[in-house]
């Protein structure tokens, strides 16, 4: 009886449960899955099993496969083959490695096919592997890839995309040039790019088009970056019309800007109206206002990463303009063909020429003469020399410099007409940056790319008085000169090195080191007085010294199709005056792909500042002096969380993202109750100045339309930030004098047939906190029978510091260029509207005593009404 039990058994169970080959035939279906979901599959039905290690083997790929009645071993081949995933047999098992002579490295650079300029963020993709990568910095890309792979799809947003055959392609670098689009409308980008594009999408960062800092409206005729910088979310410039920027709260300080790699500590002209970077020369900007990468560091709000063009390796050609206050020029050319190209722009403004004889306004009939003068200029040089495939260097320079100058003249005369006196005055003020960069790349292997370099960055201030006095009957003279100037001065040395073990993984590292020499305020007076040897005083002329060391480690990996990770660690230390300061800085980002082209993403940062401002009032000035920590004063620093999520629509037309953010800063710094600015820049500053925290929080939201002819963006911020010390407005807390808590902004770009581009900006932002007078009474100044109420001095009780707020303000700013194609050149005209409807928004605040009317009132000081501009420009 139990051997009929048993038979019938056998009988009603599948053979395969108790043995397998790799003839055995098998069915699978499934849709979508992961090739894992095969094999558990398979093991289920066919009780085969698999042995693998998940760090070597990756089966989170997806698939569809539908196969009925095939020989396992045939299933296999063609399951495993294009994922270079090698099988056998060992026991009842079937064990699964990777097979390691299966792939290649292809890599080399990306650029313009008329210039030979190197392309940075082009994407190079397998479609067969969905897998690819990017240029870096440089252009240079590394893609591993099955020994089976065909071709690569290369793309870069305005150039016509081209296909890269690789098989049998050799391991020397190879060269991927792309055509340039006869305009950026025409661009027609693939969906798959696009949606690749997406994925490589960074939280917190923005890569700025050049060619929307062009089409933006411009001031006065000249196309800025900075301005198209502060009007996205989460960031507000200074002045109305420019300035400085202020992100997530931060102070202009705590930004750090980058040409070529040096650090840029002053980065506008005119007091804001312009900023030292030329348009016409950029390449490429990288944004971050959070999820800082590690090779970053020094600074806690802000990365601005700008990278000027190598210069035309192929033909000579430049650009010139001239606007309603400036004219500038750009020529770039080979020096030797294919081997060393040159670069060189100047602008120079001629407002001192507008207004050479202005009229100063003043009371006294003696003055004979009055004139003031104000402009800037700027100039960029860029030479890059191939010396082998392997290896390149480049050099790139800047000196931009303002200058301001009140001249007053007065003659004092008997009543016959005879002089009785003569005196002048001069004031002259400038400041200005230099820069300068040496860089070497370096490729080691296919997937090991080095870069060394140098970098010297100086920025000064100064200001200077003079007073001469003749008198023209006695012999009476009397000549003043004083003068206060401050600098910083920096020299660093960096080494970089970036790795792509495959497509999923980039490593980078490196060590930098940064010599530091300050001298934060330097004050001279000379007085001379009758022919004797002059008075001739210095003060605080010690330099200080400090040096800065840093090492980074940072990871970009793709773990699977959905989850993306960027780890990284900076390491800092900070040495002056004897005193030792270091930090350790992780930094976190991860990004998770939902379905419907979603995406989430987190970030967590910590930022190091060694270095300090002092600044006097809400406005960022040149007058405002650069400064280390010191044995009083420690360190800035900055932890903080974001969150957000991001979507592409359907069709590729719009991108929505939500960002919300929380940032604590310490050892942020604010001068004492009734400090002086220039008393401060000495030896002795710390003790002038408190430390404590701040706080700043809020959220974002960007609504972008990318394609089409039309395009632009819609921008909101509502955001907080406050400010804490003991000793300043009795410990409280308080609004930080850049709090803004809405802040919105919208921008349109038109293509209007093939000539014509429109664009406007509307921007509205809350009013800046104020502290005023809450009560008042008169005072007492050496009272004597002879005072009057006008001498009577008004003694002022202040409310809590920035208690209130501004007036709210808002503008909206207009442009159209016409652009022309001619045989050997493009012409273009650009007309601007800056304020088209002439509001008046307050950029200072006085308070103003009527003695007449025995009242005070709060006087609002405007200073850039409506504002039309033409620009003439030619390309050739």
């Amino acid at each position: 009886m139990g051997k009929v039990l048993l038979g019938m058994l056998m009988i009603c169970i599948p053979g395969q449960v108790f043995g397998w080959d790799w003839q055995t035939k098998v069915t699978v279906s499934i849709h979508d899955q992961p090739l894992l979901a095969v094999c558990e599959l398979l093991e289920q039905q066919y009780n085969i099993h698999f042995s693998y290690s998940r760090d070597i083997v990756n089966l989170s790929r997806r698939i569809t496969l539908n196969v009925h009645d095939k020989p396992l071993k045939k299933l296999l081949e063609d399951l495993f083959s294009p994922y270079n995933i090698r099988f056998a047999r060992i026991g009842e098992q079937i064990v699964l490695t990777v097979k390691k002579d299966a792939q290649y490295t292809v890599s080399g650079y990306v650029q313009d096919l008329r210039t030979g300029e190197r392309l940075i963020g082009a994407t190079i993709y397998s479609p067969a592997q969905q897998t690819g990568t990017i240029t870096n910095q440089y252009g240079f890309f590394s893609l591993t890839l099955p020994k089976d792979t065909s071709s690569l799809q290369v793309t870069y947003i305005g150039y016509t995309p081209v296909r890269l055959p690789v098989t049998g392609i050799s391991k020397k670098q190879v060269i991927v040039p792309l055509q340039p689009l006869n305009s950026l409308q025409e661009v027609v980008v693939s969906e798959s790019y696009l949606n690749h594009q997406a994925t490589q999408m960074q939280m917190s960062r923005l890569n700025v088009s050049m060619a929307d800092v062009k089409s933006m409206p411009r001031l006065l005729g000249e196309a800025d970056l900075m301005r198209t910088l502060a009007a996205q979310p989460g960031v507000s410039g200074g002045m109305d019309g420019g300035g400085s920027l202020n992100v997530r709260g931060g102070s202009p300080d705590q930004n750090l800007i980058l040409l070529d790699g040096t650090p840029v500590f002053n980065a506008s002209h005119l007091l804001g109206i312009f900023s030292v970077f030329n348009p016409d020369i950029v390449k490429n900007t990288d944004f971050y206002k959070g999820a800082f990468p590690a090779r970053y560091g020094g600074r806690l709000s802000s990365i601005v990463d700008v990278s000027m063009k190598d210069g035309d390796m192929q033909h000579y050609h430049g650009e010139a303009a001239i606007g309603l206050i400036a004219a500038k020029f750009m020529v770039e050319g080979p020096i030797v063909k294919n081997k060393t190209s040159f670069l060189v722009s100047a602008r120079r403004s001629y407002t001192d020429l507008l207004i050479n004889e202005l009229d100063i306004n003043s009371d006294d009939d003696n003055n004979t003469g009055n004139s003031a003068s104000v402009y800037f200029y700027d100039a960029n040089v860029k030479i890059n020399h191939i010396f082998s495939p392997e290896n390149r260097i480049y050099f790139s320079g800047y000196i931009g410099d303002d200058h301001f100058s009140v001249k007053s003249e007065k003659s004092v005369a008997y009543s016959d007409g005879s002089d009785y006196y003569k005196e002048n005055e001069l004031t002259r003020m400038g400041w200005g940056n230099v820069a300068a960069t040496l860089r070497w790349n370096h490729i080691f292997n296919p997937q090991l790319f080095a870069n060394v370099t140098l970098n010297f960055s100086r920025y000064s201030f100064s200001t200077d008085f003079s007073y001469n006095y003749n008198s023209v009957r006695i012999a009476d003279a009397s000549h003043l000169y004083g003068k206060y100037y401050s600098k910083i001065r920096d020299g660093l040395a960096k080494l970089d090195f970036e790795y792509r073990p495959n497509p999923q993984h980039t490593v980078k590292f490196g060590m930098s080191g940064i010599s530091h020499i300050f001298n934060p305020g330097v004050s001279i007076l000379k007085n001379y007085y009758n022919e004797r040897p002059p008075i001739d005083t210095a003060y605080n002329k010690k330099a200080t010294w400090g040096a800065e060391v840093a090492l980074y480690g940072e990871d970009d990996w793709d773990i699977s199709s959905s989850l993306h990770l960027n780890a990284g660690l900076h390491i800092s230390g900070f040495l002056i005056d004897k005193v030792w300061y270091n930090s350790i800085q992780p930094r976190l980002g991860v990004r998770y792909k939902l379905p419907h082209n979603w995406a989430l993403k987190m970030s967590y940062t910590h930022m190091n500042q060694y270095l300090h401002l002092l600044t006097d009032g809400g406005t960022s000035l040149p007058t405002d002096l650069w400064v280390p920590s010191t044995s009083r004063v420690n360190p800035m620093f900055s932890r903080q969380v974001s969150l957000g999520v991001s979507k592409m629509s359907r069709n590729n037309m719009f991108a929505y993202s939500v960002e919300t953010y929380y940032k604590t800063m310490d050892n942020v710094i604010e001068y004492k109750e009734n400090a002086a600015l220039f008393s401060t820049g000495n030896t002795n500053w710390d003790e002038q100045v408190v430390t404590g925290i701040g706080r700043s929080y809020g959220g974002e939201v960007l609504l972008e339309k990318k394609t089409g002819t039309t395009r632009g963006w819609i921008g909101y911020t509502l955001a907080w930030s406050d400010r804490q010390f003991k000793k300043v407005n009795k410990g409280k807390p308080f609004p930080y004098k850049y709090d803004r808590r809405h802040d919105v902004e919208i921008v349109i770009i038109q293509r209007l047939g093939k000539c014509w581009e429109m664009s406007a900006s509307w921007e509205y932002t809350s009013g800046l906190p104020l502290t005023l007078p809450v009560a008042s009474y008169e005072g007492i100044n050496n009272p004597s029978p002879w005072d009057t109420p006008s001498n009577v001095p008004i003694l002022d009780r202040v409310s809590n510091r920035n208690q209130f707020r501004g007036r709210n303000q808002h503008r909206l700013d207009l442009s159209a260029t016409y652009t022309k194609k001619k045989k050997y050149w493009v012409k273009s005209w650009t007309f601007s509207l800056y304020n088209a409807y002439n509001q008046r928004n307050p950029q200072f605040y006085s308070i103003v005593t009527d003695r007449a009317k025995q009242e005070r009132y709060l006087s609002e000081i405007s200073l850039l009404p409506l504002l039309p501009s033409v620009t003439y420009s030619l390309k050739f």
